[in-house]
């Protein structure tokens, strides 16, 4: 969901403390954690930049949690928090009447609930997010209104965008879990919520200890805390329920998915690769790695081969997808030079990933991609909403603090034996391939 965007002595309040501290460019960042009696998580970053606070709350249910038959409830449910009844009517008019800036989002793993504020107006914040999670009430006219706005997204940002159903349809192929099942949820299954559906779903995930709270900002970590205590400290906690996926069975055959659409004007070719689930941050490095050298941006392998010397493509890009309880994936994106057939498409990009197998990459590209994947991280770290959104995942997939490099340092320690390894291990096996096709032409000859 995408709302506007508005321009004392702690006695016994938490369990442990304790602080991780690394460089992004030239910027400290120190991580702190506490935990309140209730067990509600709390991450601090401290950074004085600027008089401003990103405060977010997580809470540990996303779309793999969804009942089956129910997919989309998680999403569904963000929607009504912005329309709970307790202390505050108007969330929106509230937090728009101080500048705030404001959202939430509901992915696989977790949904968050945050604000970007003034830092004299914290406690607000805080405030309003511990009224929603422990006073959460609507009234059955915004209910069903909220059930009208959901299937409308549906429609805007899936149903009319073959693109994207393409995506969601290869997530359903590819996985065999919970993560299979779509976010926003199918229209079958969400004409089919009711009230008791919301009760059950708030009672089992939205208390203290199934969630996360993080701010970033201008403010020190112990007056964080007892604003916390003060805020957040009365609501009670409830047991909690969270099915975490099995790691997903390899594939024993390769996969197709096709989508054709009066609305694709030209064909975009897909492959997916399984990459297992890694016990330690530092074996997704060495995949990252691996896929930027392979498809990112126009000195990428493929993109030199397929759009350059051999002129048949006009866009190449590669993507893995790492941050997940269960297994991750590679994507390759390829959209086809006008008039070219997908077939040779296809055929290209087998012979590109059998050479790269065999070939593997020298120290030189591993050192010169180290640095711009570094360069380029660091860019991405220079406000306070960017640095939460660094953290915002890999705390609710409960990385440990001292894995969570913000500094990508310890990208230095990826050996070209490693990424090898990786690049052999993870293009030989089974893969998915997603064909985007223009519907009525003759797709065969394409």
């Amino acid at each position: 969901m995408f709302h506007k965007f508005f321009s004392f002595f702690i006695l016994f309040v938490f369990f442990f403390a304790y602080s991780i501290s690394s460089k992004a460019a030239s910027t400290e960042h120190n991580i702190n954690h506490a935990k309140l009696s209730n067990g509600l998580d709390i991450y601090v970053v401290p950074n004085h930049r600027i008089s401003a606070v990103f405060h977010a709350v997580i809470y540990k249910v996303g779309g793999m949690d969804d009942p089956i038959g129910k997919a989309g409830l998680a999403h569904y449910f963000e929607h009504l928090m912005f329309e709970t009844t307790g202390k505050f009517k108007d969330i929106e008019s509230t937090l728009g009447s101080i500048g705030a800036q404001f959202n939430a989002f509901t992915t696989k793993e977790y949904t968050c609930y945050y604000e970007l504020v003034l830092k004299k107006d914290l406690p607000l914040a805080m405030e309003i997010e511990a009224d929603r999670m422990g006073n959460f009430n609507v009234t059955q006219d915004k209910i069903d209104r909220e059930k009208n706005i959901v299937l409308e997204e549906r429609k805007m940002r899936f149903d009319n965008h073959p693109e994207v159903l393409l995506w969601e349809e290869m997530d359903n192929a590819f996985y065999r879990t919970g993560y299979g099942r779509s976010v926003a949820g199918w229209e079958s299954d969400i004409k089919t919520y009711n009230q008791d559906d919301i009760t059950r779903f708030h009672d089992n995930y939205y208390h203290p200890n199934n969630a996360i709270l993080l701010v970033v900002g201008d403010v020190e970590f112990d007056e964080v805390v007892k604003l916390a205590e003060e805020k957040y400290g009365e609501i009670k906690t409830k047991p909690t329920i969270r099915h975490y996926p099995n790691q997903d069975p390899a594939h024993n055959a390769n996969l197709s998915v096709t989508l054709e659409s009066t609305e694709v004007k030209e064909p975009v070719l897909y492959f997916r690769y399984r990459v297992p689930l890694f016990k330690h941050v530092s074996e997704a490095s060495a995949v990252n790695l691996a896929v930027n050298i392979l498809g990112k941006g126009k000195s990428s392998k493929l993109y030199e081969d397929l759009v350059l010397d051999k002129g048949i493509a006009v866009s190449v890009n590669a993507y893995y997808n790492d941050l997940a309880f269960s297994d991750g994936y590679i994507d390759i994106e390829i959209t086809p030079k006008s008039g070219m057939k997908l077939d040779v498409i296809e055929r290209e990009l087998d012979n590109a990933i059998n050479n790269f197998i065999s070939e593997g990459i020298t120290n030189e590209e591993l050192q010169s991609t180290k640095s711009k994947y570094k360069a380029a991280q660091f860019n991405n770290l220079s406000d306070l909403t960017n640095i939460a959104m660094f953290y915002i995942p890999r705390l609710a997939l409960g990385m440990p603090l001292n894995e969570i490099d913000i500094s990508y340092s310890k990208i230095n320690d990826v050996s070209l034996e490693n990424v090898n390894n990786k690049i052999r291990t993870i293009f030989s096996t089974n893969k998915l391939i997603g064909r985007l096709l223009p519907k009525g032409g003759n797709n065969e000859d394409r």
